[in-house]
């Protein structure tokens, strides 16, 4: 059943509550809108007083921006004057390198060209591989290319080294020199003894 509009206006009729929380809003802002006006009629300080705080608000502001802008300025001088120092550094580090790589492969070409300018007798193909070999070899140390082949090199080296070391442990254990020298004065050559320890 549809209600009638004579219910609604009795429903509204019989609850005065809600017209008395509608006028107690309108009390409570009125009296905030009367309390802000007399605060701003009848301040504690003067005009002029005022506006003196707020210039030295604003002026303390300001600094403190300043100060700050002029720190965050500082730091990045400082930064980049770093960074700018270190560039410079790895640029003479690139330059000092360049130049000894220069100055080798110099000597390596001088040095084969001088002899073969005064071999005028001997071979003459032989001084031209060296000084193809010295520059290749110059090449070889210098170049940025080369340094893979240049670690691959150095490893492999590393590793003869340590077999090498390992296999004269394992000589010095056995006796060494003192234990080989035995076994030939005791009428057995070097070859056999070879043999008989194998």
């Amino acid at each position: 059943m549809a209600p009638k509009a004579t219910d609604f206006e009795e429903a509204f009729e019989s609850h005065p509550r809600g017209a008395g929380a509608a006028t107690a809003a309108g009390l409570v802002l009125a009296a905030a809108v009367a309390g802000l006006a007399v605060g701003l009629l009848m301040p504690p300080e003067t005009g002029e007083d005022i506006r003196e705080r707020v210039r030295e608000r604003m002026r303390s502001k300001f600094d403190d921006l300043s100060e700050g802008f002029g720190r965050r300025v500082r730091t990045f001088r400082d930064e980049s004057n770093g960074a700018l120092r270190r560039i410079e550094k790895r640029l003479n580090k690139l330059e000092d390198r360049i130049e000894a790589a220069r100055d080798a492969a110099i000597d390596a070409v001088e040095e084969p060209l001088e002899r073969f300018r005064s071999e005028r007798h001997g071979n003459g193909a032989a001084p031209i591989l060296g000084l193809a070999a010295g520059a290749a070899l110059a090449w070889f140390l210098s170049s940025e290319r080369t340094a893979d082949a240049r670690a691959q090199v150095r490893d492999a080296a590393e590793k003869a080294r340590r077999r090498a070391m390992d296999e004269w442990d394992r000589f010095q254990e056995r006796g060494g020199f003192a234990r080989h020298r035995s076994k030939v004065a005791n009428g057995g050559t070097s070859a056999e003894n070879a043999r008989s320890e194998i």
